[in-house]
């Protein structure tokens, strides 16, 4: 039987036309959406754009078109997970590590998609995972004491570096910060020296498929 995301992931190849330049995202729910492209008569129609280097790696196994960013126009759709959700359509991604690679995808995307199991809807992003953040090696030490007086329990993830070079530091916020402005946090955090870029991805306007009970449900 297919799990759940196989099943909401291969409900998105409905939005993938022949001669779209696709956005291929990173983690688990994002690989079974390229493992259905690459599984569909699509697959010899479209350009991808893999968002980190596991990504590229699982895409040409399966034998997809992959370009650089730099070398294309724009991209057509970008199908993404994400590990929270909110009622906003705020996203909180990075998982997987690979969230700077997969902002800026998103940010040239004119449609974006993501694709989650209904456990990843949350009321506030940080309340279920972290909020991972990548940061300067040079400086991570300092970033985390300054994080932690902005009221962020954080730990620098271990043996893990991003394909940018760069650390993850994990952030569990408390109550209050929990319960704040998503704008000031993400703005406060990307003012400190040293931070390449947050999970907290806002005002990008994502269609949401998420499976429940068997099926998979749409928000737009």
């Amino acid at each position: 039987m297919e799990n759940p995301k196989e099943i909401v992931a291969k409900s998105a190849l409905r939005y993938i036309t022949s001669g779209d330049v696709v956005g291929l995202g990173t983690g688990t729910t994002a690989s079974e959406f390229i493992k259905a492209l690459g599984a569909s008569p699509l697959s010899k129609e479209v350009t991808c754009v893999p968002t980190s280097l596991e990504t590229e790696s699982l895409a040409k196994r399966l034998g997809l078109n992959l370009v650089s960013l730099n070398s294309v126009e724009r991209i057509d759709i970008t199908v993404d997970g994400a590990d929270e959700v909110d009622n906003n359509k705020n996203l909180l991604k990075g998982g997987g590590g690979a969230l700077t690679r997969e902002k800026i995808v998103a940010h040239y995307s004119k449609r974006y998609v993501i694709v989650i199991t209904e456990e990843k809807l949350v009321e506030n992003l940080g309340s279920r995972m972290p909020i991972p953040i990548e940061v300067l090696p040079f400086s991570y030490v300092q970033i985390i004491r300054e994080l932690n007086q902005m009221g962020l329990s954080c730990q620098l993830r271990k043996n893990f570096t991003t394909d940018n070079g760069n650390y993850i530091i994990d952030c569990k916020p408390n109550q209050k910060v929990l319960k704040g402005s998503l704008q000031d946090l993400n703005k406060a955090i990307k003012l400190l020296p040293g931070v390449v870029e947050t999970g907290i991805f806002i005002n990008f306007n994502p269609e949401i498929l998420y499976h429940k009970n068997g099926q998979v449900l749409e928000i737009k």
